[in-house]
């Protein structure tokens, strides 16, 4: 009936459903991969956290030449991966060993991930691509989405898995009934510690806003003070901030012998050129960039006590 022109017009239709058809998979399998899955972040038990240092432990990775360690022994601070929360009661008693019974012990809880303990004690995450879970969120936004999250999986089964190369290696899958769903600074506060959450996002360079949340915690502190720093691995996040509280606290310690002893303590060699092309590189070579001008920041702005903020500073 329709000759030549409707014979076009039936494989034109066909094509265009093919691609349809295509461009429905594709759509699918970026949902699936966009989609979060319950991440288990650590071992779960009495177990001290992995990266767990202190600033009199020996250097462990190598370093040439070998750093000043002026000021570093008195710096009242550590750094680990994510914990148990039993991890955490065991990691309270080192801290005490060496800070003294009556030192006020600070969390800081670096991560913008939504994460949390299940059942008290199993270290669980929400995982998307790049960790970037909450990547358009601000501290406080983060802390709501992520009571939410863990609120919504309580009676629930769940799978836990580890992801990535470490701990794929080390950790096992966990599936469990999940009756207790709990942010961190519940679990901190339940064992008589202080919480304080800086959201930075994985694999990224902190942010302006990220350094004034940190600066104005900072100047709140008690003299008796100890922060332990903490992120998922205790790798680049954990150790850009253990190098700024170096910084504030050794203003005159060079900036290479800061970065390169928290990176010979256990930490990410910070300043470490890197050709790499991709977004990390450009997040390894934007977080170096903030690291000296943090450091610039505070030799010119400690006389004042910091009244300028950081990010009102840099704009320049």
């Amino acid at each position: 009936m329709f000759g030549k022109n409707g014979y076009h017009f039936k494989k034109f239709t066909g094509i265009l459903v093919l691609v349809c058809c295509l461009l429905m998979v594709t759509a699918t399998a970026l949902a699936a991969n966009q989609e979060a899955r319950w991440r288990l972040d650590a071992k779960a038990g009495s177990v001290l956290p992995r990266s767990l240092r202190f600033m009199t432990d020996d250097f462990t990775n190598p370093v040439d030449p070998m750093p000043s360690r002026q000021g570093l022994e008195n710096l009242r601070c550590s750094a680990s991966a994510e914990f148990s929360g039993a991890g955490l009661a065991l990691l309270r008693e080192e801290i005490r060993a060496r800070a003294g019974k009556e030192a006020v012990i600070y969390v800081v809880d670096l991560r913008k991930e939504s994460h949390g303990f299940v059942n008290g004690d199993i270290p669980v995450s929400s995982h998307v691509e790049r960790n970037w879970g909450n990547y358009e969120l601000n501290t406080p936004q983060v802390l709501q989405a992520e009571k939410e999250l863990l609120q919504s999986i309580e009676g629930q089964e769940l799978t836990f898995v580890p992801m990535g190369n470490t701990d794929t290696k080390i950790l096992t899958a966990r599936t469990v009934k999940v009756e207790k769903a709990q942010p961190e600074e519940a679990i901190a506060s339940g064992l008589g510690l202080h919480y304080k959450r800086i959201a930075v996002t994985d694999q990224a360079a902190p942010t302006d806003e990220n350094v004034d949340e940190f600066m104005e915690f900072y100047q709140s502190l008690p003299e008796n003070a100890w922060l332990h720093f903490h992120c998922h691995a205790g790798h680049g996040r954990t150790t850009s901030f253990m190098v700024f509280y170096d910084i504030l606290e050794n203003p005159g310690v060079p900036l290479k012998d800061i970065a390169a002893r928290q990176y010979a303590l256990g930490g990410t060699n910070l300043l470490a050129d890197s050709d790499r092309d991709d977004w990390r590189g450009q997040e390894i070579r934007k977080r170096a960039d903030l690291i000296r001008k943090f450091y610039d920041y505070v030799q010119a702005n400690r006389s004042t006590n910091f009244r300028q903020k950081f990010s009102e500073w840099a704009k320049g």
